[in-house]
């Protein structure tokens, strides 16, 4: 237990928050899911029907961008006192944040019919070497017989992420100029005045901040994607990160766009209120420090096993590496220089246990299905020992039972 006041003030405002997540959010994430399914299901079939018809360039970014932009004509309306047009852009954007996702899955699957059509017709000498268990292409070789070139992991990743990061940002980008435009509508009404400043403020100071650690996790990212979890749940939350992501982004917009308009302002500000916890509960599950420890074992180090620390780092915010034989100097030194890489351990035990998980703060311990177990079993029924399979998801890893006639 700790003695820092304000760590106990944190644990307590932790709990009634996860209090409200259970109660309220949790029951209202059942009717959000349903109205969205239906909406997505109602988008997904008009953009099936009319695929010829819709333009290359009306991709999920262009989407994102567009509403974006939406965000100075309705400071300016603002500013002149006009209400029912900013409502409904800080309503239309909203549906262009639901409708960029769409088209983003509908993207996807129009270009891959189109690259399984352009390879049907196309040359097929060229021999390729089985997928990976990732199905990344990022990491195959296919032979050309001419000189091309291939994509670093760190360069192929952020491609790939750059839409779900643009998308968060331009999210506030939008709704925070907007918070602060509107603090000058405050009505001078005692004490109700101040709640409104306080709800205003805090939503402001959570997205700016949400914003600088997505663009410092974006840039910092490694080369590889976390891999898939089964059997298993970091948080213990009754409600999912990204879940609270949604009823955040819709509390906040639909709030925004009532409390615009004088005659709902109170209905909007109760919306706004709503969206307080989840924007402290957002920002929270990106800074929860989580470290995670690996055994470097090998004899040499290669892109598998720079692969795999990628992939603890991934998972965590934090990577500790352990060597245990002091002659791999090597192995340290290009542990060290490794960027996805925090600490490494020199000299690490070979059967790591509770005590030296405890001194160094380590929360899981991660390992390949060919290593063997190096920690003991008072770890290992501790529940944080984790083993990335042949398949490429992360399970528990469980004692062995012992079966006895």
């Amino acid at each position: 237990m700790t003695n820092d006041p304000l760590a106990t003030v944190f644990q307590l405002v932790d709990s009634v928050v996860e209090v409200y997540l259970s109660t309220v959010i949790q029951p209202f994430l059942k009717f959000h899911e349903i109205f969205y399914n239906q909406l997505n299901v109602v988008l997904r079939t008009f953009m099936d029907t009319n695929k010829d018809k819709i333009p290359d360039w009306c991709t999920a970014n262009f989407i994102t961008y567009a509403r974006t932009v939406l965000v100075v004509p309705c400071m300016i309306f603002i500013s002149w006192g006009w209400y029912l047009l900013p409502s409904l852009i800080v309503l239309l954007v909203d549906f262009g944040d639901f409708l960029d996702g769409v088209a983003a899955r509908f993207w996807i699957d129009v270009l891959k019919e189109r690259q399984e059509k352009k390879e049907d017709g196309g040359d097929n000498n060229i021999t390729k070497r089985p997928s990976s268990p990732t199905s990344d292409a990022s990491f195959e070789f296919v032979s050309k017989g001419s000189p091309h070139v291939i994509e670093a992991w760190g360069v192929n990743h952020r491609a790939k992420t750059y839409g779900g990061f643009v998308d968060a940002v331009c999210d506030k980008a939008f709704v925070v100029p907007c918070w602060i435009m509107l603090l000058h509508q405050v009505a001078n009404a005692g004490y109700f005045r101040w709640i409104q400043y306080f709800i205003l403020f805090w939503l402001i100071l959570a997205e700016v901040s949400s914003a600088c650690i997505r663009f410092r996790a974006y840039y910092t990212s490694t080369g590889v994607a976390s891999p898939k979890v089964e059997g298993f749940d970091f948080s213990t939350s009754a409600v999912k990160a990204d879940h609270v992501g949604k009823a955040k982004q819709t509390f906040e917009m639909v709030g925004t766009a009532l409390y615009v308009i004088p005659l709902t302002t109170y209905f909007g500000l109760a919306l706004l209120s709503l969206a307080v916890p989840l924007a402290y509960e957002s920002v929270r599950r990106k800074v929860k420090k989580r470290v995670m420890y690996v055994l470097a074992d090998n004899d040499a180090l290669d892109h598998k096993v720079i692969k795999f620390w990628m992939q603890a780092k991934g998972m965590g915010s934090k990577l500790i590496v352990g060597v245990t034989d002091p002659k791999k100097a090597d192995m340290i030194l290009n542990a060290c220089s490794t960027a996805c890489v925090d600490e490494v351990i020199a000299e690490a035990p070979a059967k790591a246990d509770k005590k030296f998980l405890e001194q160094y703060d380590i929360a899981y311990v991660l390992s390949l299905s060919a290593q063997a177990p190096f920690v003991t079993d008072e770890v290992l029924h501790a529940d944080c020992c984790l083993v990335i399979g042949d398949d490429a998801v992360v399970r528990p890893l469980k004692p062995k039972t012992e079966h006895t006639d």
